[in-house]
């Protein structure tokens, strides 16, 4: 019997400590302890979604950053965390950059607080009534803190926010909660290649690496859209890695592009751009990279195809969607790789 109780008690003791929101102070009820940036924001007693209080940013000219934000530290051996918040906005102004609104962004860290990944849990213009915006994001390798930041980002118009969580999960709470994580993110063909998988963004950023963000409110299909924005002029990209059979000869990608106040770099070449890259290994190349599309300024949605004759041995291709050494934004979707003998 005492066995029985000490195995329940330490099940019991997992999944509390798998499921820990850490967010502090998430609902306000103690005015803006836990976050800081309280000059910039007040507590409202009057529009709140659960208990007591909300918190609330205004700005009716000027269109600055203006933020709160809490840092907290990923528990060992945490494999995901799901976000949520409820929002409600009042006139928010659409700015010309999709990101330039109300949100709330998740920034994974290293140690030392130097950010690993960025990701939009929520984005809103407009007046909208209360709204619960939630989204589960794998934890980025090497990150060890998070940033959650509340703001209206570089736009005029008032949001509160209440209810504030980020829940953390296990490996198995994960794939449980999202099965479609479970196929996309280990697809390989028949004879055990990886292939190439979510090219429309419905799961997130599953099966890509490197720096960006969805955007669920601009995108071409779907309810995703991949999207990559810089301020300063770098190399800024994700990108995906793929296996090629053997028979293979040639390689077709299609999708769609679009453009959003992208300022070309020094070069020509500085824009937003998808290429391709033939691989040997991990370490050599098959030939030099290639070209898929590019996109400038500020255009609708874009369609592209084009198709390549696979380099003699070579036995991977990577996908890479770049802001290449150019400011702006890029959005990119529904992204389709057909291989033929």
């Amino acid at each position: 019997m005492k066995q029985f109780l000490f195995f329940s008690l330490l099940f019991l003791t997992t999944i509390t400590n798998a499921q820990t929101n850490l967010i502090k102070n998430g609902g306000f009820e103690s005015e803006l302890i836990n976050w800081r940036g309280e000059e910039i924001a007040s507590i409202s007693p009057y529009d709140k979604k659960f208990g007591q209080k909300s918190a609330l940013i205004n700005q009716f000219v000027g269109a600055e950053w203006k933020a709160l934000d809490q840092i907290v530290s990923l528990p060992k051996n945490t494999y995901a965390v799901e976000f949520s918040v409820w929002i409600k906005t009042e006139s928010i102004e659409d700015q010309k950059e999709a990101y330039k609104a109300g949100a709330m962004i998740a920034e994974f860290t290293d140690a030392s607080e130097k950010k690993i990944s960025s990701e939009n849990i929520a984005q809103v213009k407009g007046t909208t009534a209360w709204t619960n915006y939630k989204k589960t994001i794998k934890v980025p390798a090497d990150a060890k803190k998070i940033r959650i930041m509340l703001a209206l980002a570089q736009t005029n118009g008032s949001i509160y926010f209440d209810d504030v969580k980020a829940i953390t999960l296990s490996e198995e709470e994960y794939l449980r909660q999202n099965p479609i994580a479970v196929s996309s993110e280990s697809q390989k063909s028949d004879s055990g290649l990886k292939i190439f998988s979510n090219g429309n963004f419905e799961n997130n950023l599953s099966s890509w690496n490197g720096s960006g963000l969805i955007s669920t409110t601009d995108k071409k299909e779907g309810n995703a859209a991949s999207e990559i924005t810089s301020k300063t002029a770098e190399w800024k990209a994700i990108d995906q890695i793929a296996d090629i059979n053997p028979n293979d000869k040639t390689i077709e990608i299609s999708g769609w592009l679009k453009a959003k106040d992208i300022q070309q770099g020094k070069d020509s070449w500085n824009n937003g751009m998808l290429i391709i890259e033939f691989k040997k290994d991990n370490n050599q190349k098959a030939s030099e990279d290639q070209v898929i599309a590019t996109v400038t300024g500020t255009t609708d949605w874009i369609s592209f195809q084009k198709s390549f004759t696979i380099p003699q041995g070579a036995l991977q291709y990577r996908i890479m969607i770049a802001l290449s050494n150019c400011t702006g934004t890029l959005l990119t979707d529904n992204i389709e790789v057909k291989l033929s003998k």
